[in-house]
């Protein structure tokens, strides 16, 4: 997307002169990159950007920034806003702009260096901590051939990895390379190197909705103005149209924008991921063009990781059938970006638990608004409304508000899970004082969703948006207390409602779901013995983190596959695939 960088900053001003001479030389040689500042300790290098947002004697913003409320991108702030920029040390980005950017700002006064990466940051921010350089880029490729950067596979943080899933936390799972998060600021200045947090969703989650009304028109604004100032910088895309809610959601904000788009839907032979009548449903509706693609076992390569380049092992194998059509669509429609509704479940709390019961005994006594979720949820989970009710008064009063993240240690050795000496940890996961456990879950969802925007490779010749993580849809989301997401047995109520009038009745109000499973199943079937020979003789079993006698078994047994053991064992070979990809 045009928005690869590397910044050096100086820790020893004697190194500097020498250091700063072979990164820029080796920037224009191999890459042709461009100097956005050049100063005594501090180099940017980054691909020519489109617009000069910030004065480079303050810094720069790499990426697409957007103003609050607004839904073009901005070209330059105004000379208020930068000195406002300047004086909070980039917390006045945080308060009123959004989007996919990474702002690194010199602070001639302190003599400090800060960069922030935006909140939900979709653009990707690494740093390594020299003696002498702290280098902070885009992708691993630049820290490596332009910051010096020699990582390894870090086998006990990739332990971490496989138990956590999809919690992202500073570590990454290679040697020296740490990730700055969205929302976080990396400041590098005479008091050495530190980071704090700017943004927190419990920041907006203390600012409630009561309103049911009110919070179905601010999520429907929010959503419409995200996806169109996504979505206004490109002239054509391609939307990854399942047929489910979200990213049916994305397609009517899409259609609302005006902005040209195609959607693209996947199926499979078996039912259960056959979502085409409601495909066709939304794009006959939208009058969208609609291409339909079978998902096809025979373009799956067990062995080859997609995150090959990333720091950790974050692409899932099943997934290169539906980036392969994406990518081999776009062209053909003059398509410059691939849309979808990934992150959308998280946004709109699509949550299967008592918590938001929970939250309306923490907030009222039992009362007719309680009794009514508890059926709701109950209805949703195939449950009795008693049992809902029981479980939410023993969560509300026998428990604190904070949100156990679940542990995974099947199929790995006892020497793996040794490597988690402490519960699962991100600083989202504890909540502040009066937090409710329903809203703690629903931050721990968004936990989450980070994992699938920080998966996505910035160096994608057709990028791959998930708009409804934007940052001003989250936070309003996040106002939208618990209990409010559920009617009718029905979750992500407020979103579904929000934008009924565009969409047809059997998409919107559907309570089914499609799911991949049977098409990795079939991936698992149709690669058993492949998936044998990687996992036994990998390198995951020659570091000791797998239990070689059980996964010898499940890979063994001659039955149907059934249950989720084996979407654990196509994990593991992801993993596998990725060590493999750096020890090459």
């Amino acid at each position: 997307m045009g928005d690869r960088f590397l910044a050096a900053i100086a820790r020893d001003p004697a190194a500097w002169p020498a250091r700063r001479g072979a990164i820029h030389h080796r920037a224009a040689t191999l890459f042709g990159f461009a100097s956005l500042i050049d100063r005594d300790g501090l180099l940017l290098i980054a691909e020519p950007p489109k617009h000069a947002t910030l004065d480079p004697a303050r810094g720069s913003i790499i990426g697409t920034l957007f103003a609050a409320g607004a839904s073009s991108p901005v070209t330059a702030l105004p000379e208020a806003s930068q000195a406002l920029v300047t004086d909070t040390e980039a917390a006045h980005l945080v308060q009123d702009y959004w989007g996919r950017y990474v702002a690194i700002l010199a602070g001639p006064a302190s003599g400090s260096v800060h960069v922030l990466r935006a909140p939900l940051g979709e653009l990707p921010c690494y740093y390594t901590v020299g003696p002498d350089t702290v280098i902070i880029a885009s992708d691993i490729s630049l820290l490596t051939s332009l910051g010096g950067a020699r990582p390894s596979v870090n086998w006990d943080a990739l332990a971490r990895q496989l138990m956590v899933g999809d919690l992202r936390q500073t570590e990454t799972c290679l040697t020296g390379i740490t990730e700055l998060q969205g929302g976080e600021r990396l400041t590098v200045g005479p008091a050495g190197v530190s980071t704090a947090r700017l943004w927190s969703p419990w920041t907006f989650a203390a600012r409630r909705i009561d309103d049911r009304g009110e919070a179905i028109q601010r999520v429907r604004d929010s959503v419409r103005t995200c996806v169109a100032a996504r979505a206004s910088t490109f002239d054509h895309l391609v939307l990854k149209l399942s047929g489910g809610l979200d990213s049916s959601i994305v397609a009517a904000a899409l259609a609302h924008s005006g902005r040209a788009f195609s959607c693209l839907t996947l199926t499979t032979d078996n039912p259960s991921g056959d979502e085409r009548r409601y495909a066709r449903l939304v794009a006959d509706a939208l009058s969208s063009p609609l291409s339909e693609v079978t998902r096809d076992v025979a373009h799956i390569d067990v062995m080859r990781s997609a995150a090959a380049h990333l720091p950790r092992p974050t692409s899932r194998s099943f997934l290169q059938e539906s980036e392969r059509a994406g990518r081999a669509l776009a062209p053909s429609h003059g398509s410059t970006a691939i849309f979808d509704g990934g992150g959308g479940d998280n946004v709109f709390c699509a949550l299967q638990s008592v918590a938001p019961a929970a939250d309306c005994l923490l907030t009222d006594a039992p009362d007719a608004r309680f009794w009514r979720l508890t059926r709701e949820i109950a209805r949703l989970a195939g449950v009795s409304g008693w049992t809902v009710a029981h479980r939410a008064m023993r969560r509300a009063w026998l428990r604190g508000p904070g949100f156990r993240w679940s542990v995974d240690r099947r199929l790995l050795s006892q020497d793996a899970c040794a490597a988690m000496t402490k519960a699962a940890e991100h600083v989202w996961l504890t909540p502040p004082p009066g937090a409710l456990p329903g809203k703690a879950a629903h931050v721990a969802m968004l936990a989450a969703g980070q994992s699938y925007v920080e998966a996505l490779d910035p160096e994608a010749m057709i990028p791959m948006v998930a708009p409804l993580l934007a940052q001003p849809v989250v936070e309003t989301c996040l106002g939208v207390p618990s209990w409010l997401w559920f009617e009718d047995g029905r979750n992500r109520v407020i979103a579904r409602t929000a934008f009924a009038a565009d969409l047809p009745d059997a998409v919107v109000w559907r309570r089914s779901k499609g799911s991949p499973g049977s098409f990795m199943a079939e991936i698992y079937e149709t690669n058993r013995s492949a998936l044998k020979a990687l996992l036994l003789e990998g390198a995951l079993a020659a570091h000791g983190l797998l239990d070689r006698a059980a996964l010898e078994r499940e890979l063994d047994d001659p039955r149907p596959v059934c249950g989720t053991r084996y979407i654990r064992i196509m994990q593991l070979a992801d993993a596998e695939a990725w060590a493999r990809s750096w020890q090459a």
